[in-house]
């Protein structure tokens, strides 16, 4: 059985698995999201009940500058995540700090240690999507704007002493855990899809011995009575046209070449029913490649809806009715259209 690679919009908010060294962690789970919500919003109340908070809702605004460094980090997508999304967590968290210690009365403890917790996650989200380069880019950064903005603030360097010495030590740990973690990664990520790859394999094979099995089931017969040199009767010719225009269809629309829509295509000549199924879109030349096999989600399940929907078509239709499934050429929008003809009314299915 084979199928095309229809794309499907990749849309990053949905979390689409990543093989990264985040995966192993288990970072890419709803849970975790949930978890993460929880934390910020400790923070952000341990900040707001500590005391000594000059501009209460510039510190809120920090934070939230601070949780979209966070949703960024845990979700953008890429392995390891784009550079451009890296920066933007960069530049938030940057942000995030010099707006914290402005909303902060000078060297109060209580609403700076939130903000230092925060960043150091950051830090280490940043060296799971394997981005540790930047991690340090960022620890160097946001380390800089402390000073600049305490100078500013308060005319003294104790704003790195109190925020930047736990940091530190979070990002080298997180540093040395993602260069031993994330090659393994690589490397278990790799073994399942190879994995995967053999499983698509032997599934394909599988489907094409039943297919060959169910073709020989009605083939055979009919060689034999030849063979014999037997006359056939109008119901045998009958039963040759059939055998051939099955024949036509798996060469003409390998996509299409599935048991339940080739029975169905079968059972609908047999009745009267005139059945086109076209391929434009699999690459004849790779057309034995386990491609729904391999495929994600999304495609496999648009795949199947056009096969469903095509068998569905062929069962209702009429004898006399003109029914035509059809895969289009990749890069339209339209990715494959069912069309009956009955009655002198033509209905059209459209599939993208």
């Amino acid at each position: 059985m084979t199928g095309p690679d229809i794309q499907v919009p990749d849309i990053w908010w949905r979390g689409r698995p990543r093989d990264d060294a985040s995966a192993i962690v288990g970072l890419q789970t709803p849970q975790v999201m949930i978890g993460a919500v929880i934390v910020w919003a400790g923070f952000v109340v341990l900040g707001l009940s500590g005391g000594g908070l000059q501009w209460p809702a510039l510190y809120a605004v920090s934070f939230i500058g601070t949780g979209a460094a966070w949703a960024i980090a845990l979700r953008a997508p890429g392995t390891p995540m784009a550079r451009s999304s890296a920066a933007a967590v960069v530049v938030l968290e940057t942000a995030a700090v010099v707006g914290v210690i402005a909303a902060v009365e000078p060297l109060v403890r209580g609403p700076l240690m939130p903000c230092a917790g925060a960043t150091a996650i950051v830090g280490a989200l940043l060296c799971l999507r394997g981005r540790v380069d930047v991690a340090w880019i960022s620890f160097v950064v946001s380390t800089s704007a402390i000073g600049v903005a305490g100078m500013v603030r308060a005319d003294s360097g104790e704003y790195l002493v109190i925020m930047t010495p736990g940091n530190l030590g979070v990002l080298v740990l997180m540093t040395v855990f993602a260069t031993v973690i994330g090659p393994r990664a690589e490397q278990i990520f790799a073994l399942r899809r190879q994995a995967r790859r053999e499983s698509a394999a032997f599934a394909v094979r599988a489907v094409r011995d039943q297919q060959l099995a169910r073709l020989d089931e009605r083939v055979r017969p009919l060689l034999q009575s030849i063979a014999a040199g037997e006359i056939l009767d109008d119901e045998q010719l009958a039963h040759c046209r059939l055998v051939e225009a099955q024949l036509r269809d798996r060469i003409r629309a390998p996509g299409l070449d599935v048991p339940a829509l080739a029975d169905a295509a079968w059972a609908a000549r047999k009745r009267g029913v005139r059945v086109l199924l076209l391929d434009d879109h699999t690459d004849p030349t790779v057309a034995d490649e386990p491609t729904l096999a391999v495929v994600g989600d999304d495609r496999a399940r648009l795949v199947e809806r056009v096969w469903a929907a095509g068998t569905a078509a062929l069962d209702q239709a009429e004898p006399g009715a003109d029914v035509t499934v059809r895969l289009l050429p990749a890069g339209r929008a339209v990715a494959a259209t069912i069309s009956v003809a009955a009655d002198g009314t033509v209905s059209l299915q459209e599939f993208a």
